[in-house]
């Protein structure tokens, strides 16, 4: 009778497999029972290093080059109206508010270099019309320039802007065989036949531009197109800009017709510094908000505004962006700062035409009143929360040593962890084939 036949489907085991699969089986499990302490506590403290860079890393996110300042200064203690950091020193002028039965208004500079101040006016000492300055603008050249908007200074005030240069305060008295007029602003360009200076001048109940030749000014810019100018600032030999608000017909932007709204614009002026009158080119006005201020970066303009900003590119091209702020300012290596309102959780700067945003560790705690840029800080002056004075300052140099820190983390984290995982393995390797 023939024998069965044995069937190997069913009746193989693992007693059954070649010896070294036998082998490799019993070191895996040799390997986990001998190993496993060791392995689970590698695994536990990979684990806490992976936690631990993210946090790292994570920590850089945020922007840390802000402080709020108590400094010694002559403003401490008092609220900045207005201020202009000298650019060819460490020094500032400023228009201070001391609040109290003491207080006032002052108005002076203080020498940091020397350690001198000087007061020039103060309401303590009669000079009530120092509350009546209504400009404090610092040129290029370093000196500084103001107007004041006060009878009692003379009949001639009208059409005087005052200067400081150093410790002396010098006074340009404009004649007025052109007409009376009150300065509101200046601006100064540079070139080669000298420096040309446009100023903003208020005509009755108008605003307008004048340049000055010599000491004469020319006159008046004909037409505002229906814009009350603000602020003036130059942009290349022969064109200025000019921001204000435009009126526009009562009800015919949808608004009341009692109260129609007033809306941001941008005026292009043309003036080659001769003693012809300013002439607007024209004018391009926006939706909402107020523009505030003009700082440059590089060949870039961008104009600050309360809800939205204004990128002017080199070829005239202007971009709005919907980013709102209190002011912008230069630094001194190119970047414009937008001081954010009061609250705002992130801080956004523009440089090499690139517009970034970074994340603060705190909400911005003050209400801006004045900025300015001096050395690597943009110094804020306004009020906290309960409308006391407050100096905000911003590290200009923090921006570029957060990303350099973020990128070395990040090098520093794979290596260390690639280094990491490839001693585990080559641990595994050498106990699976050391295990018998």
């Amino acid at each position: 009778m023939a024998r069965a036949r044995k069937n190997t489907l069913d009746e193989e085991s693992l007693h059954d497999a070649p010896a070294t699969a036998g082998t490799m089986a019993g070191g895996w499990r040799k390997l986990l029972e001998e190993e496993s302490e060791h392995q689970w506590l590698a695994m536990g403290a990979f684990l806490a290093f992976i936690i631990f860079g993210a946090l790292a890393i994570g920590a850089t996110e945020h922007f840390v080059g802000d402080s709020v300042v108590q400094s010694d200064a002559w403003h401490s203690d008092s609220l900045v109206i207005e201020i202009a950091y000298h650019t060819t020193n460490e020094s500032y002028t400023a228009l201070i508010f001391t609040p109290g039965t003491n207080g006032g208004y002052a108005f002076g500079t203080e020498f940091v270099g020397d350690g001198e101040g000087t007061v020039y006016w103060s309401s303590q000492t009669g000079d009530d019309f120092v509350s009546d300055i209504n400009f404090l603008k610092a040129m290029p050249d370093g000196e500084i320039l103001f107007s004041v908007d006060d009878a009692t200074m003379g009949s001639s005030a009208n059409n005087a802007l005052y200067a400081i240069q150093d410790h002396l305060m010098i006074k340009y008295e404009y004649p007025l065989d052109n007409g009376e007029f009150g300065i509101l602003g200046v601006a100064e360009l540079d070139g080669e036949d000298g420096t040309q200076r446009l100023l903003l001048t208020q005509e009755d109940a108008n605003t307008s531009l004048r340049g000055v030749v010599g000491m004469m000014p020319t006159l008046p810019m004909s037409t505002s197109s229906g814009v009350r100018w603000h602020a003036v600032e130059a942009y290349e030999p022969g064109l200025w800009m000019a921001l204000g608000s435009h009126m526009g017909t009562a009800g015919a932007d949808g608004s009341s017709p009692a109260t129609p709204q007033a809306r941001p614009a941008l005026g292009w002026i043309t003036w080659d510094g001769t003693n012809s009158t300013p002439v607007l080119r024209n004018v391009q006005v926006f939706s909402e908000g107020v523009l505030n201020s003009i700082a440059r970066s590089g060949d870039v303009v961008i104009v600050g505004g309360t809800k939205e900003s204004l990128v002017v590119h080199a070829d005239d091209d202007v971009e709005s962006i919907q980013l709102g702020c209190e002011g912008v300012v230069s630094d001194g290596d190119g970047a414009v700062w937008f001081i954010p309102p009061q609250g705002s959780a992130t801080l956004s700067t523009f440089e090499n035409g690139e517009l970034e945003t970074h994340v603060l560790s705190r909400p911005v705690p003050i209400e801006a009143m004045a900025a300015g840029s001096q050395g690597d800080f943009i110094h804020v002056h306004g009020t906290d929360g309960e409308g006391n004075p407050m100096q905000w300052s911003i590290d200009v140099t923090a921006d570029g040593s957060i990303e350099s820190g973020r990128g070395f983390l990040n090098l520093l984290f794979l290596l260390t962890g690639g280094i990491l995982l490839a001693m585990m393995l080559w641990h595994a390797i050498e106990q699976l084939l050391g295990v018998e």
